[in-house]
């Protein structure tokens, strides 16, 4: 009976990767402020009733970190729903604003566009 377990627990363990696996709510990108990489972790809820979703952000350096909250409206039918949110990063000890494009789909939220303000640097 053991070695019936121990087989099936290796068959499981060896199958496992192939398996598909649930996409993350969650994307990451690490932008250049200052001459100091800032990385920003955007998170998606589930749509609330179909019509928003809730977003949180969490802004990190080397010395600091903070967290901001948005939404996304969700738009019937569209492929992908889009918000735009500026976010200073005062709390980072930088003068700068995030201006981010965060799109919704396939129940993720990714940053789209990525400006640093001012002076509207592309960062994305």
């Amino acid at each position: 009976m053991r070695t019936f377990v121990a087989v099936l627990a290796l068959f499981v363990a060896s199958i496992a990767p192939a398996l598909p696996q649930p996409a993350s709510r969650c994307s990451r990108e690490v932008f250049p402020v200052a001459g100091q990489p800032v990385s920003v972790t955007v998170c998606g809820g589930a749509p609330d009733g179909g019509k928003t979703v809730a977003v949180t952000e969490t802004f990190k350096n080397a010395k600091a970190s903070f967290d901001e909250t948005t939404s996304i409206e969700v738009l019937p039918g569209a492929a992908a729903s889009r918000a735009v949110h500026d976010v200073s990063l005062a709390p980072l000890g930088l003068q700068y604003t995030l201006h981010m494009t965060l799109a919704y789909r396939d129940a993720a939220v990714i940053i789209e566009h990525a400006l640093l303000l001012p002076g509207a640097v592309p960062l994305k």
